[in-house]
């Protein structure tokens, strides 16, 4: 099992294969900044410091990895009504526009990765994973 993890972990990484499943509309986007972008879109608007906790990193290194995607107009960062000295980091329309293209990107890769597979033996996969990555660390966490 670790063997085949390695190598999903090893294709996943590869430059050509990260700008395919993310689609030509991310060209120029980190991993990273995808990742952040995806917990942003799904878990906003988030404290700058939830998401330096979800990460497990400094909020300096948060705010120099958000500089790259609010400076593409992808996510914004205002004061937190709540706390004035806190930002909130919410995705823009184009943020929201690009995860979906970027998701769909990705999807259309497993899909035909995935094409000779049966429907049960899709399903079991996406189960099987799912229950995997759950076991992960979480996902941001809004206070």
């Amino acid at each position: 099992m670790h063997a085949a993890l390695t190598r999903v972990l090893r294709w996943a990484s590869r430059e050509a294969v990260v700008r395919e499943l993310a689609g030509p509309d991310a060209v120029g986007l980190s991993p990273t900044d995808l990742w952040l972008l995806d917990g942003v879109v799904r878990h906003g608007p988030l404290r700058m410091g939830d998401i330096a906790t979800w990460q497990g990193v400094d909020k300096s290194t948060v705010t120099a990895q958000l500089r790259r995607i609010t400076d593409r107009g992808l996510v914004v960062r205002t004061p937190d009504p709540t706390d004035r000295r806190a930002v909130l980091v919410t995705a823009s329309d184009a943020g929201v526009a690009l995860h979906r293209t970027v998701t769909s990107s990705g999807a259309a890769v497993l899909a035909r990765l995935l094409a000779g597979w049966s429907p049960a033996e899709r399903r079991d996969l996406a189960r099987l994973v799912s229950r995997f990555a759950d076991g992960l660390a979480p996902g941001p966490t809004r206070r």
